[in-house]
């Protein structure tokens, strides 16, 4: 439950991510965009100031001009100097201006009275203007420059910018989509093969009774018991049955610890459970000429946990112990406190465990590599039911190793007042 909620807490942080990302992108461009028309307007303005100070060396582009404008009902002289030599030069000097500046886009321009003029409207984004009064002597006559691609033009001065961002957007929201999607295929193939392994497990516990009550009876027959052989028979699938029913009740321990059900907590003292199941192993220990030894230095006890799923977490990490090692098994078992965990160490004398394989041990149904030796059977299940009952319990769980030397198993668990 709780990492159900961690991943859809981790999926909204990172489409709430993505939303901040696309706000910011397009805050960006928008001010790119501002600063694009700004440096435009900026251009503009010295292109005209320079047209004007050329306009006003040249006499006869002067007389031309304040002729056009004293005529009666004229407001623009474009009207009347289109066809006239000093209008092709003042549109020469604007286009030389405007290319000094790098703004090479169409345009249109006239001379006009503002006091006129009713046809040339003014818009801020699309026109330029400057008062020629200085220049001319004759109050409220302004030059004015339209640009009717002026968007089109900031657009491409950003354009690369801005197409940039747009499929990195699209990019990164892409991907997001195809993770998530992987993400749910690969959740609903989890569920599946859970709830697969759930179902055959339960559909095995059936048989498994079935032929441990059948080997039962069959042994206790006169002519089994008389039978050496028949005999050695009925202890080897009563013994191979034992195995496989331990094997199937672990599947279903996990799957009942994950689904967090049939979880019996409550406050239970682990020092008494350890010694009990030490003591348990003395009988298996001393046929293998092993010892197995429990020293209590802890005073702190008491945790808030399932005592069957703990016990079977202490069991499997022995049986670990025991499996694989290949001389005289030697396990000692310490408890320890500090002020708010109390520490279970479990040491043994095995094979160890290489360092490239510490971090994946917990993992579900991985063994560590032998290569082409089986000599010791399992499923790859009890170092995981191990950490998912210890993690049930809010503990935690860490192993030290060295191969060939043995390994360290601690167990860090938060105690509850006594």
């Amino acid at each position: 439950m709780k990492n159900q909620k961690l991943q859809i807490a981790i999926i909204f942080l990172t489409i709430f991510s993505l939303i901040a990302l696309l706000g910011i992108q397009v805050s960006w461009i928008i001010n790119a965009a501002n600063m694009q028309e700004r440096q435009f307007s900026h251009n503009v303005k010295l292109a005209i100031n320079q047209v004007i100070d050329q306009i006003a060396d040249n006499q006869s582009m002067c007389n031309e001009v304040a002729s056009c404008m004293g005529k009666p009902g004229t407001s623009a002289c474009s009207k009347s100097m289109y066809n006239k030599i000093e209008w092709s030069k003042v549109d020469s000097l604007i286009k030389n201006a405007l290319d000094v500046n790098h703004i090479n886009i169409d345009y249109e321009f006239d001379i006009v009275d503002t006091r006129k003029d009713d046809d040339f409207n003014v818009c801020n984004k699309t026109y330029f203007s400057d008062n020629l009064e200085s220049v001319l002597l004759k109050n409220a006559i302004e030059l004015k420059i339209r640009f009717p691609k002026k968007s089109e033009f900031i657009a491409a001065q950003i354009g690369i910018m801005f197409i940039s961002s747009i499929i990195l957007i699209a990019l990164i929201s892409f991907s997001f989509v195809i993770i998530l999607k992987y993400y749910r295929r690969e959740k609903d193939l989890y569920k599946g093969t859970r709830n697969f392994i759930n179902n055959i497990t339960h559909e095995f516990k059936t048989p498994i009774t079935n032929i441990a009550l059948a080997n039962s009876l069959i042994s206790k027959n006169e002519k089994i018991i008389n039978d050496k052989e028949l005999n050695q028979y009925t202890n080897i699938i009563k013994a191979e049955q034992k195995k496989l029913k331990n094997r199937v009740e672990g599947l279903l321990d996990i799957a009942r610890i994950e689904n967090g059900n049939n979880l019996n907590y409550e406050t239970i003292n682990i020092c008494d459970f350890i010694q009990c199941t030490v003591d348990s192993y003395l009988v298996q220990l001393k046929k293998l000429n092993g010892v197995i030894k429990y020293e209590k230095l802890s005073e702190k006890c008491t945790v808030f946990a399932d005592k069957e799923q703990f016990q079977t977490a202490i069991s499997n990490l022995i049986d670990n112990a025991i499996k694989y090692c290949e001389t005289e098994p030697s396990i000692i078992i310490r408890t320890l406190h500090n002020d708010k965990y109390i520490l279970i160490e479990i040491e043994d004398n095995g094979i160890g465990i290489k360092h490239e394989y510490l971090k994946r041990i917990f993992e579900k149904y991985f063994r560590v590599p032998t290569g082409d030796l089986h000599n010791v059977k399992g499923f790859g299940i009890g170092l995981s039911t191990v950490k998912t009952i210890i993690k049930s319990m809010n503990g935690e769980i860490n192993v030290i190793s060295k191969f060939g030397t043995g390994s360290k198993f601690i167990i860090k668990l938060p105690y509850c007042c006594e």
